[in-house]
């Protein structure tokens, strides 16, 4: 019985084996694939083709296919890619973090009424998602330790941090909050936009700015859109990877990414600010205030 008993546990402890490994087999693959799709995406960003990293790294076009479509691709493969695109494993590992939709953080209305009705609070809590921690934020504002943990406990009365003994903070969830739609904080980022980019003196300032238009379809239009979304992500990235740099060779930066509908009209000696054809009885001119 005690040999039975003995066959009998070590066929357990190997089929525990197994699934353990098959588990962690689906997981790596699971890993690869979306760094794979990462690849894809940034070679589609940068405007490159397959074949001109097929001739960086002196291979076939096929073999690079083979690489980003495989199951099964060494690791080295994917590294050598991603040096070809300018990204090392830990940045394409970021950007992976990055477009993985759970790394962002939906809170409660009551949540961001209390950050939109809050100056200071907003701000705390901005510093601290962005890896300052509660020395640093004294020293830099010269704000006094009452004070600052004054807002600390609010935040944490919010569950938006954990505050730990020492004054030491735990961020709760993301980092990345996806603000709602028409809520209170959004309506504070279109003030702050009104004041702070609309008002700025774009004929001479020396911060770099674009401004483009042209005539798209649906189609291009959501791809310009994905590519937003991707400069927003770079962002959040390079402030991880600045993390390492002295406080005092950093600035703040905002960056704002929009695009609109803009369907010029055409001024006539009559008065008439005429609207395209195309765009139909229900369409809205532009500049709006010119139409009518």
């Amino acid at each position: 019985m005690a040999g039975a008993d003995t066959d009998r546990g070590s066929a357990k402890e190997g089929a525990r084996q197994r699934s353990s490994a098959s588990t962690g087999a689906a997981g790596n693959h699971n890993q690869s694939r979306i760094l794979k799709d990462i690849l894809k995406q940034q070679i589609r960003i940068r405007g490159m083709r397959y074949q001109d990293i097929a001739d960086h790294l002196g291979v076939s076009v096929m073999t690079i296919k083979r690489y980003l479509n495989a199951e099964r691709v060494p690791i080295e493969a994917i590294e050598d890619i991603a040096t070809c695109l300018g990204l090392s494993l830990i940045e394409l590992a970021e950007f992976a973090k990055a477009n993985d939709g759970r790394q962002t953080l939906d809170l409660e209305l009551q949540q961001e009424s209390a950050l939109a009705a809050s100056y200071e609070l907003a701000l705390v809590r901005l510093l601290l998602y962005n890896g300052l921690t509660v020395e640093e934020i004294m020293t830099e504002y010269g704000v006094d330790e009452p004070t600052l943990v004054g807002l600390l406990t609010r935040l944490d009365r919010l569950k938006l941090i954990e505050l730990l003994p020492g004054n030491r903070v735990r961020i709760r969830g993301s980092r990345h909050i996806e603000w709602r739609r028409g809520g209170p904080m959004r309506r504070q980022i279109e003030q702050d936009i009104r004041e702070n980019f609309v008002k700025m003196d774009f004929a001479n300032t020396e911060s770099f700015y674009g401004y483009e238009t042209a005539r798209l379809s649906r189609s291009s239009v959501l791809q310009i859109e994905e590519h937003m979304r991707q400069l927003v992500r770079t962002m959040r990235i390079l402030q991880k990877v600045d993390q390492g740099v002295p406080i005092e060779q950093k600035q703040w930066y905002s960056l704002l990414v929009a695009q609109r509908e803009t369907n010029w009209g055409f001024p006539f000696p009559n008065g008439e600010f005429r609207a395209p054809r195309s765009l139909g009885p229900n369409g809205t001119v532009y500049p709006a205030n010119r139409g009518g």
